[in-house]
Parts: C-alpha cells; structure tokens; sequence
C-alpha cells in the first residue's frame, strides 16, 4: 500500500467538495446490504466536470508508482465518487479481478479522500490486511488488488458522510489464473 499526501491540487479538489451531491441525488446508486452502506455514482456521465479533472490528476499521480502496462478505466466500471454516510461501511472483501466486459485484470485499486476535514472519532478507516488509514483531505491510497489484498471501510460514526473519489488501474495481461467477477466477501 502506498499513501500519497497532498496528491492533486488542493483548490480543484475544494472545488469537488463544494459541488458534491448530497445522498438525494439522482447519480448515486444505494447500496444497503449487509456487506455495504455506501452510495456510489452509477455512470461517469453523472460526475461533475470538476470530478473528472481530478481523476486526470489522479491518474498522473499514481503513475510513477505503478507498472508502465497499467492503464486507467476512464469509464469508472465501479469507481467514481463514493459516499458512506453516519453508519455506512464496507465489509471486508477482495475486489473483482475481472473485467468481463472487457476481459481486463484489475491491478490496482485508488481511494482518494475528499472531506476538508475528519475527526478521528468519526471512524471510517479504511483498513488494508490489518494496517488503518483514517481519512484524510488530499490524501490518496494505492494499493495492488491481489488474492490476499483483502480490505474494508470500518463504520462512519461522524456527522458528515465520507466521501472519496476512486479509480481502478487494469491490464491485459493472462486471465487464466485467479478470476474473480465479483467482489469476494468474506
């Protein structure tokens, strides 16, 4: 896993934060189950202007760290802007690996953080195998999607919804090994 600082400019994603839609909106898609409480945008259509110039910053963030055959999934198949509100969470899960669409093999998985500011008490860690990030403006989160990368947001016990801006980096490489094309929670 690997945690970047200060990871795009600060002012255009100020800018995000100010136009993000509350939970009402008619880009988000509900999930409420048992293994997610999360709001999460349907289509890349529905994300402002401003969302997509931050995922191109993103993109050229992470691309100093990340293997020169990966490429950006500029149609957002499950990224995009992402939401848990007061008791939302994410289970803990391995990502999709596959594709189908495409037959592309998911490498790496990009979790921005958006909200100017977060308190610790406010739970919402994102926990990787068993290493915590909290939260954090500006910040972004890059990790390799592998069979033991196993991940979860733990509940949101604050009075605002956490809320991130992600990305999935893929190849074409072998899909003969190791498919999954469907999260995996456990």
């Amino acid at each position: 896993m690997k945690i970047i600082e200060n990871a795009i400019n600060p002012l255009l994603l100020r800018s995000l934060w100010n136009f993000w839609p509350d939970q009402n909106s008619r880009i988000w898609h509900h999930y409420n189950d048992s293994n997610a409480q999360k709001y999460a945008t349907k289509s890349h259509n529905d994300l402002p202007e401003i969302a997509n110039q931050c995922i191109y910053q993103m993109i050229d963030v992470v691309s100093g760290f990340v293997e020169p055959y990966v490429f950006a999934d500029l149609m957002l198949h499950g990224a995009g802007m992402h939401m848990l509100g007061t008791g939302g969470f994410l289970s803990r899960h391995l990502d999709s690996s596959l594709m189908e669409s495409t037959g592309w093999k998911r490498e790496y998985s990009c979790v921005l953080s958006v909200n100017p500011e977060w308190k610790p008490e406010w739970g919402g860690e994102f926990v990787l195998r068993d290493e915590k990030v909290m939260p954090e403006f500006n910040q972004l989160t890059l990790f390799k999607c592998t069979d033991d990368s196993f991940h979860e947001v733990l509940k949101v016990k604050g009075p605002e919804s956490r809320c991130t801006l992600c990305i999935f980096l893929w190849s074409l490489a072998d899909q003969s090994n190791n498919i999954r094309k469907n999260a995996h929670f456990i």
